[in-house]
């Protein structure tokens, strides 16, 4: 429960456009967990429509910069991680969370309240949203400790 901030693949490469030019990273990005979802048409009444969990890994090569920055040290999404995410989220203490995928409609319905633009709207659907949640479902796939389930599911 409480505010995630949802950005995928081009808002991510965005964000390190702007590091990379001397910016500084966004303080949403270091203030609230990082959702890797991606946004469906929503339908008329409803605060939102499908917004299920994209996978992660298209995101990895930006973890560890972005956590030695104070963003991205909680993340949502489905899938594994690389050990680059791993090592990070033991360094800084980050962690990850799983998400899952399948019912995205019914997220939608039952645990996104609201949806607010945040940045890059020119970008459309890959565009930084704002959302409050109650009662997301997710569970700790990587901890700070360096703990990674798929590792130990695999073993």
């Amino acid at each position: 429960t409480g505010t995630l901030i949802v950005a995928r693949d081009i808002a991510h490469a965005q964000i390190k456009k702007m590091i990379d030019d001397g910016k500084p990273m966004p303080e949403y990005f270091k203030n609230h967990p990082i959702y890797y979802a991606g946004p469906a048409k929503t339908p008329e009444g409803m605060p939102s429509g499908s917004f299920g969990p994209t996978t992660a890994g298209r995101m990895d090569s930006y973890v560890d910069l972005f956590q030695s920055l104070g963003g991205s040290l909680i993340m949502l999404a489905k899938g594994n991680r690389n050990r680059q995410v791993i090592d990070a989220c033991k360094k800084y203490g980050g962690f990850y969370l799983g998400s899952i995928g399948g019912p995205a409609a019914l997220l939608a319905a039952e645990n996104i309240k609201s949806v607010e633009m945040v940045d890059f709207e020119d970008l459309g659907m890959e565009a930084i949203r704002k959302i409050r949640v109650v009662n997301m479902p997710a569970f700790i796939l990587t901890d700070d400790k360096g703990n990674d389930f798929f590792d130990e599911y695999n073993r």
